[in-house]
C-alpha cells in the first residue's frame, strides 16, 4: 500500500495494544486515501476503444465531433485531467483547468493548461482563471466535445461574480458562511445566486456543445447540482431559498448590500433565476457522478477485514456541528468494549465549526477532541480522523488521531483539551501531543473519514 500520511511512523505510539490499534486505524486511511484517487475514479468511469468513446451506456464517435476540449475546476480535478490525456492522448484539441493557486506545478499535462485560484475563498485570480476558461468554451466549434472534470471545491476556484457584484462581497458572504457553520449544499445554495458561472450558467455557455460532465462528489448526499456550486447542471434552488438561509443563521443584516439586493431583487423577480431542468441548454450534456465518500469508506472496510477484523461502515453522511458528532462517535467508541459491536467502525461526515473564538484549529481537530472523554478507560481504543483533500481548516494538516492516553498526556502539558475545544484551539491541543496527521494536498476531496479502532488484545 502506497504511504500516503508522511508522519504516520510518529503516530504510532504508546502501550503496545495502543500501538497495533493505531497502525490499524492508519493503514485504513490510507487504504481511503487511495480508493479516493481521481485518475483512477477517471479510468473506471471513460474508455475509448477504436476512436470510440464509451462512457456510463452511452457511446460517440469522436471522428465526427470537431475536436475534444477539457475544462473543469476543482481540488481534484488536476488529477483528473491527467487520467483524461493519458486516455485520450491525441484526441484532445485544447483545454484549461483550474487548481488550488498552490498546487498548480503538481501535475503534468501538456494539452490542457492549468491555471489557479484561491480557495476557500475565490480571489481576482480565479476570476481571470474562470473568464480564460469561459474564452475557450466560446471560441471552440459548436460540434466540439466539451469534456467537464468538476469536484469540491470548484465553487471558489470557478468564480463569476454577477455585476454589480465585486469578488470582496463574495469573500465576505462565504467568510460569514464558513464562521456560521452553514452547511454545504446551503451555502452551495447562495453561491449559485451571486454568481454568472454557477448553479448550471456554466451550461449556457457550452450549449449547443455536446457535453460530458464527470463529478467527483464532496457533498454528504452526493446531490449533483450541489457540487461546486453545480456549475453544469440545472439548479433545484430558488432566490427564496437563499433568502430563507440567510434568516435563518441571522446573516441579514450582515451580508454586503449588494448581496442583500440581489436576493431581494431575485425573490421580486425583477432577475431570472438560475436555470431550471426544463431549459435546453442541458439537452446536450451526460452527467456522470464517478466518486464518492461511500467509495473510499468501502475501501477502508475492504481493508479492515483483509487484516481479519469485523468492519462496520456506520454512516456516509452524517453532518452537524463537528464537536457535537464527535461527541456522539465518542459514546459509539466508549461501548466497543462491552458489547459485541466490530472492531472497526468507519463514518463519512461534512461536518462544520461555528467559530466563536478566535482560535485555530479544523473540523476534524474538534471532533476528534470531543471524542477523548470517551476514550480514557480503555487501552487498545483509537479514533482518527482526517479531510480527504489533506485540508482541516486553516491549517496544514489533514486531521487527527487520539487514544485512552490523550486526556492524560494533555493534562502533563498543562492544557485541557475542554477549554481548547470551547475556544476553538484544537491545533495548539495536537501540536502538543504530536498527533496530528499529515498528508499534504491529496488532489482529491471525497469529504471526511472517522476509524474508530478497538482492539481487546493483541493478536497472537
Amino acid at each position: 500500500m502506497t504511504k500516503k500520511i508522511r508522519n504516520k511512523n510518529d503516530l504510532i505510539k504508546g502501550s503496545p495494544k495502543t500501538q497495533h490499534a493505531r497502525k490499524i486505524a492508519l493503514d485504513l486511511l490510507e487504504a481511503a486515501l487511495t480508493a479516493a484517487d481521481p485518475q483512477q475514479m477517471v479510468r473506471q468511469a471513460i474508455k475509448l476503444e477504436n476512436r470510440i468513446l464509451r462512457f456510463a451506456s452511452h457511446k460517440l464517435n469522436l471522428d465526427t465531433l470537431n475536436g475534444v476540449f477539457v475544462i473543469g475546476a476543482g481540488k481534484a480535478t488536476g488529477r483528473m485531467a491527467e487520467a483524461i490525456e493519458a486516455l485520450l492522448s491525441d484526441c484532445i484539441s485544447g483545454g484549461l483547468i483550474i487548481v488550488p493557486d498552490n498546487t498548480v506545478n503538481d501535475f503534468m499535462l501538456e494539452k490542457v493548461e492549468i491555471q489557479g485560484g484561491g480557495h476557500p475563498l475565490p480571489t481576482n485570480q480565479s476570476i481571470t482563471s474562470t473568464q480564460a476558461l469561459l474564452k475557450l468554451i466560446t471560441s471552440s466549434p459548436t460540434n466540439a466535445l466539451i469534456l467537464s472534470l468538476i469536484s469540491g471545491g470548484g465553487s471558489s476556484l470557478l468564480s463569476l461574480p454577477v455585476s454589480p457584484l465585486t469578488v470582496q462581497d463574495i469573500q465576505q458572504t462565504t467568510t460569514l458562511l464558513i464562521e456560521s457553520g452553514v452547511p454545504i449544499t446551503e451555502m452551495n445554495t447562495l453561491r449559485k445566486h451571486l454568481s454568472d458561472i454557477k448553479g448550471g450558467y456554466l451550461s449556457s455557455q457550452i450549449y449547443p456543445r455536446q457535453h460530458i460532465s464527470l463529478l467527483i462528489s464532496d457533498i454528504p448526499t452526493d446531490q449533483l447540482d450541489m457540487i461546486a456550486s453545480g456549475p453544469t447542471l440545472p439548479d433545484s434552488t430558488t432566490f427564496q431559498d437563499a433568502a430563507e438561509i440567510l434568516t435563518k443563521y441571522s446573516l441579514w443584516s450582515v451580508v454586503p448590500p449588494r448581496v442583500k439586493k440581489r436576493i431581494k431583487d431575485g425573490i421580486q423577480g425583477s432577475v431570472p433565476d438560475t436555470p431550471k431542468p426544463t431549459d435546453p441548454i442541458f439537452s446536450s450534456t451526460l452527467t456522470e457522478l464517478i466518486g464518492n465518500n461511500r467509495l473510499v469508506c468501502e475501501a477502508a472496510q475492504q481493508a479492515a477485514q483483509q487484516m481479519n477484523l469485523t468492519a462496520q461502515i456506520l454512516a456516509t453522511d452524517w453532518q452537524g456541528e463537528a464537536r457535537e458528532i464527535g461527541q456522539k462517535i465518542g459514546e459509539l467508541a466508549n461501548r466497543l468494549p462491552n458489547t459485541d459491536m466490530p472492531q472497526v467502525i468507519i463514518i463519512g461526515s461534512e461536518t462544520t465549526v461555528t467559530v466563536s473564538h478566535p482560535g485555530k484549529g479544523g473540523r476534524n481537530t474538534e471532533l476528534i477532541t470531543a471524542t477523548l472523554p470517551f476514550l480514557k478507560r480503555y487501552d487498545g481504543l483509537v479514533v482518527a480522523s482526517l479531510a480527504t483533500d489533506g485540508i482541516d481548516g486553516p491549517t496544514p494538516y489533514a486531521g487527527a488521531i487520539a487514544d485512552h492516553e490523550s486526556i492524560q498526556r494533555a493534562t502533563t502539558l498543562n492544557l485541557s483539551p475542554t477549554k481548547l475545544l470551547e475556544t476553538n484551539s484544537t491545533y495548539t491541543l495536537f501540536e502538543a501531543l504530536n498527533d496530528h496527521i499529515l498528508t499534504g494536498p491529496t488532489h482529491t476531496n471525497v469529504r471526511d473519514i472517522t476509524i474508530v479502532v478497538y482492539l481487546k488484545d493483541l493478536p497472537s
